[in-house]
C-alpha cells in the first residue's frame, strides 16, 4: 500500500481516496468493498445476519489481505470508520508500511453528512448526541494510528487530497 485513510464515517475517505487515486495514478481499495465481496453479500445485510462481530472478522481479514498489495490507496470503512478500533487491525496498520492519514470531522458536520444514514447500519441506529459520543470514543484508537490527521470540516475533497499530496512529497 501507498496510503491508507482511516476516519469516522462521513469523513470523506472514500471521496479522498478516489480524487488520489487519480491524481497519483494508483488503485484505489474501499475496505467495505473488499469485505462485501468476501461475504457475497451487501455490509447491512453482513449486520443482519452476523452481527457487528461477524463483520469486523471479515473486515479484519480483508484489512489482512488488502495491505499486503504493492500499490494503492485503502480507504477504511467498515461499519462506521471503525477499523482501527480494534488492537488486531492496529497491528496491522503500523505494519503496512504506508502513511495512515486520518480524516475528521466536527460531530455537527459528520450528522449533515450522514443524513439518515442509509446504507449505514450504525449511522441508522444513533442520535446525534450518540453519534458524537461514538467518535469521541474512537478518537483515541484513530490517533494512535495517525501519521498526519486533517479536519475536513471546512475543506473541498479537493483541498484534502492536495494536503495528502504535498505530505507525501515531504515525507517520500
Amino acid at each position: 500500500m501507498n496510503l491508507i485513510l482511516v476516519g469516522f464515517m462521513g469523513s470523506g475517505k472514500t471521496t479522498v481516496s478516489t480524487l488520489l487515486g487519480e491524481a497519483l495514478q494508483q488503485p484505489v481499495y474501499d475496505l467495505d468493498d473488499e469485505v462485501e465481496k468476501a461475504a457475497c453479500k451487501p455490509i447491512p445485510q453482513i449486520f443482519a445476519d452476523d452481527g457487528e462481530a461477524g463483520f469486523r472478522d471479515l473486515e479484519h481479514s480483508a484489512l489482512k489481505e488488502v495491505v499486503k498489495r504493492r500499490q494503492g490507496i485503502l480507504a477504511t470503512g467498515g461499519g462506521g470508520g471503525g477499523t482501527p478500533v480494534a488492537e488486531r487491525n492496529q497491528r496491522l496498520l503500523e505494519h503496512a508500511q504506508a502513511p495512515v492519514i486520518l480524516l475528521t470531522a466536527s460531530p455537527a458536520e459528520t450528522a449533515r453528512r450522514l443524513g439518515d444514514g442509509e446504507g449505514r447500519p450504525l449511522a441508522s441506529k444513533l442520535t446525534p448526541a450518540e453519534l458524537a459520543d461514538l467518535q469521541d470514543a474512537r478518537r483515541p484508537a484513530y490517533d494512535r494510528c495517525a501519521d498526519l490527521t486533517i479536519r475536513t470540516d471546512k475543506l473541498s475533497p479537493t483541498a484534502v487530497a492536495e494536503l495528502i499530496i504535498a505530505f507525501l512529497r515531504i515525507h517520500h
